[in-house]
């Protein structure tokens, strides 16, 4: 780097000299030029869309000038030919947890809280580094200085180096802030959706208590040959509509509220309640399959996931299934009140306990819903549980579901696993701790289909 030129003489040349010093030192030049600059930075961002069309100075220029005094800074500092490798692989020292954080790391939270997306945060950095390089060449070409040094190249390089660092800052806060903001908007989703649940299920329940004693009197003052039919259909869809909203009072309960003291499930009376809004919730055409869960099936140990979230989770997982069905069906409306579209199968089943298992030393059941669906390839099965990962449409779902089941049965003990194959459908497996040891289940049994 060349030194610094000496301010003697007479006022015209010391100007001269700071002049060419800046145009030869591109650490001196930002910080002369700073307000050029910023100036060009504001201009590109209020021309990225209409988001930031209408927003002040401020807010567009936001860490611009702090991140340019730091990049002017870096410049200046002696760097080793292994520092200048490391930083330009991407393996330079992290930033020690003691030191704040750089301006690039709040320049990418606050962007993705203004609503730019990564690609116009992206485009201010490109947009950034063509405006600093060029107008530091006209710079050179104004102050006639000689063709370019190694000095000359070696500082861009460095210049490259700093503002590519600043991006990766600023995308990795950029997309942990998205990722935030997504699980907060999804939370208040679920918390809207229990809050209406739960409504719906007390008000359900009010107007099903005196409808519980209607069957109950006519079968004593009113039951004949021709009655009897009535009464008795009266009474199952009452005890239909009551599953349903013992249903729909679990889908209001928080899964992660008791996750640090479990409860206890017994499979079939949770059936019970949960068989209900598994079956409402079906599209037409879909048929459930459901497998040693019914009054008839041998009994299962408790497991220790409480209730409400074993209904959310199975839950999901039935819808899930049931929208991949409605996408390789391709039966419009006419065809799906005649033809079933697909078939889900539920089935539940006693896994003796390994040797060394001491995770659930009492054995585990094993909960599945198959469908017989389109299925996926390799690559989505790897990563259709990750955070926002999803292959639906924008407006269909947000990439959370499988993630959320995966994460609240892991927390209770349990495992998700997923199995598919491309054109032959899908299984999912939750496997769940038992609370106590039992015997296990007896052969298996007759299967019960219900279709809506």
């Amino acid at each position: 780097m060349l030194g610094i030129f000496p301010e003697s003489g007479t006022p015209e040349l010391a100007t001269r000299f700071r002049l060419i010093e800046c145009a030869v030192q591109l650490s001196k030049f930002i910080l002369s030029n700073m307000e050029l600059i910023l100036s060009e930075w504001e201009t590109h961002a209020r021309s990225l869309g209409a988001n930031t069309s209408e927003m002040g100075s401020a807010t567009l220029r936001d860490h611009a000038e702090l991140m340019l005094r730091a990049i002017a800074a870096d410049l200046e500092r002696p760097q080793s030919a292994a520092q200048q490798e490391a930083k330009g692989t991407g393996h330079a020292p992290a930033r020690p947890a003691h030191l704040p954080e750089s301006p690039a790391t709040s320049h990418g939270t606050l962007r993705a809280e203004d609503g730019f997306t990564l690609e116009q945060m992206v485009s201010e950095y490109r947009a950034l580094r063509a405006s600093v390089l060029r107008l530091w060449s006209s710079e050179q070409i104004a102050s006639r200085i000689p063709a370019p040094t190694a000095e000359h190249y070696q500082q861009q390089i460095r210049f490259n180096e700093a503002v590519d660092e600043a991006l990766a800052d600023s995308i990795k806060t950029y997309s942990h802030a998205v990722e935030q903001m997504f699980e907060a908007k999804a939370r208040r989703r679920m918390e809207a959706l229990g809050t209406l649940a739960a409504g719906l299920g007390h008000d359900m329940g009010n107007v099903l208590m005196p409808m519980q004693m209607c069957p109950k009197l006519l079968t004593h003052e009113a039951a004949t040959p021709a009655t009897i039919p009535l009464i008795d259909a009266l009474h199952r869809a009452v005890a239909h509509l009551n599953g349903l909203t013992k249903g729909l009072r679990a889908f209001s309960l928080d899964p992660e509220e008791t996750a640090a003291a479990p409860e206890c499930t017994v499979l079939h009376d949770w059936w019970v309640s949960a068989f209900s809004p598994f079956t409402w919730a079906l599209p037409k055409g879909v048929r459930l399959h459901v497998d040693g869960l019914g009054a008839a099936s041998p009994p299962l140990p408790p497991v220790r996931v409480p209730s409400h979230v074993l209904m959310q989770a199975i839950y999901n997982l039935v819808q899930n299934s049931a929208q991949a069905l409605g996408q390789r069906s391709g039966l419009n409306a006419a065809d799906q009140e005649t033809s079933p579209a697909g078939n889900i199968w539920i089935a539940a089943a006693l896994l003796p306990p390994t040797h060394g298992d001491a995770g659930s030393p009492a054995g585990t059941v094993r909960l599945t819903v198959r469908d017989d669906g389109p299925g996926m390839d390799a690559r989505t099965v790897q990563r259709c549980t990750d955070a926002f990962f999803s292959t639906k449409a924008k407006n269909v779902g947000m990439g959370l579901g499988l993630h959320l089941v995966r994460t609240v049965l892991e927390r209770h003990g349990g495992k998700l696993l997923v199995e598919s194959q491309v054109g032959k459908g899908t299984m999912f497996t939750v496997l769940l701790p038992v609370a106590a040891a039992q015997s296990p289940i007896a052969a298996p049994h007759a299967a019960h289909a219900f279709a809506r």
